[in-house]
Formats: structure tokens, C-alpha cells, sequence
């Protein structure tokens, strides 16, 4: 087995622990870049199955889609206005000796000209779209206009409906089917 191996699981556990910065901004709330990647690569599974695009590389697009971050940093819109990073040379500097298939799946998605690509560029946006509404519920007061204007950031009909049901579901509402039975269970504990 190769030793670069071992290095990109490690370098996986700087993904994993890594803080987005845009936040940092909107003030009040953190979020791994692992966590957004997951995130992301659920909703692109089911972007995926409704457009009937390839899952596998759909799905390893988005687990790895910002992986480059743990050498270049996550930077926030705001900052890559001043900032130029080199991510292509990074995914290069990371996948080339191990596995130049995922190398050729990155350069692919970053140039967002196949369905694939252009599933998991929008699962991302979704993705961020769930963590707005979820403070928007808790009362934040900005996350109204950074919902807005990353919506039309969407070109997918399917991506368009979710953003819109994510804007008009209640968070709490997928479990509310079994409140009363958890509320009888807990009377006769």
C-alpha cells in the first residue's frame, strides 16, 4: 500500500475538521467543511436519481468537491473577491500519485459543464440553503437575502423545487408524523 494513501485519509481528517469562513460573516454560526460535504453529497444522491445522472460519479464528486481545502483554506465569496487559490493545483498536488481518476472527476466538476457536475455545483448551493433556513428559523434576521440571491444560483427545474420546499418546510416537520406516539410512550415511562 502506498504511504500517500495513509497521507490523504490524514489530510481527510483536516477536511473533516476544517471551518468554513463565510459564517463568520453572516455572524453566529459554524459549519465544518466536512459537514457541508455531506450534506452536500446526500442531496446530490437524490439530485442525482431524479435527473438519472451517473450516481458513482455524482456521488465522488461530491465528497471530494472541496477536499483542495485543506491545503488552500475555505474562503468565503466575499474573500474570494481579493484572493486568487490554486485548487486545481492542489487536487493535483493530492490525487495525481494515487488515484488520477478522481484527479479527472475533480477538473470535471469544477468546470460544471456536465449534468454531473452541474448536480453536485447545485446539491452544494442546496446545501447551504438548508443551514440559512435553519437559522432563519432560529430568529437570524440576514439569512433572508443570502437565501434569495444563492436560489437563483440554481438552473435545475429540480434543484429550483427543493430550494423552494426548503424555503416552506418547517425543519421539525419530518418527525412530527410520530410525536403523539413518542408523547404516549413518554407518559407511561
Amino acid at each position: 500500500m502506498k504511504r500517500s494513501l495513509i497521507h490523504i485519509i490524514f489530510e481527510a481528517a483536516v477536511v473533516k475538521r476544517l471551518q468554513r469562513t463565510g459564517w463568520q460573516i453572516l455572524g453566529g454560526h459554524s459549519e465544518g467543511v466536512g459537514e457541508h460535504s455531506f450534506m452536500t453529497a446526500v442531496i446530490a444522491y437524490f439530485l442525482c436519481k431524479l435527473k438519472g445522472a451517473n450516481t458513482e460519479t455524482v456521488l465522488t464528486m461530491a465528497i471530494f468537491h472541496d477536499f483542495h481545502e485543506a491545503r488552500t483554506g475555505e474562503i468565503d465569496k466575499l474573500a474570494k473577491f481579493y484572493i486568487t487559490r490554486h485548487e486545481d493545483r492542489a487536487n493535483t498536488d493530492i490525487f495525481s500519485g494515487v488515484d488520477p481518476e478522481l484527479l479527472r472527476t475533480l477538473e470535471v466538476y469544477e468546470e460544471k459543464k456536465t449534468l454531473e457536475a452541474r448536480i453536485v455545483y447545485e446539491a452544494n448551493i442546496l446545501a447551504f440553503l438548508v443551514e440559512l433556513k435553519l437559522l432563519t428559523e432560529r430568529g437570524h434576521t440576514h439569512t433572508q437575502e443570502w437565501f434569495d440571491s444563492n436560489v437563483k444560483r440554481l438552473r435545475l427545474k429540480e434543484s429550483k423545487e427543493l430550494a423552494e420546499q426548503i424555503r416552506s418546510t418547517d425543519s421539525q416537520e419530518w418527525w412530527m408524523s410520530i410525536r403523539k406516539t413518542l408523547d404516549e410512550q413518554f407518559l407511561r415511562e
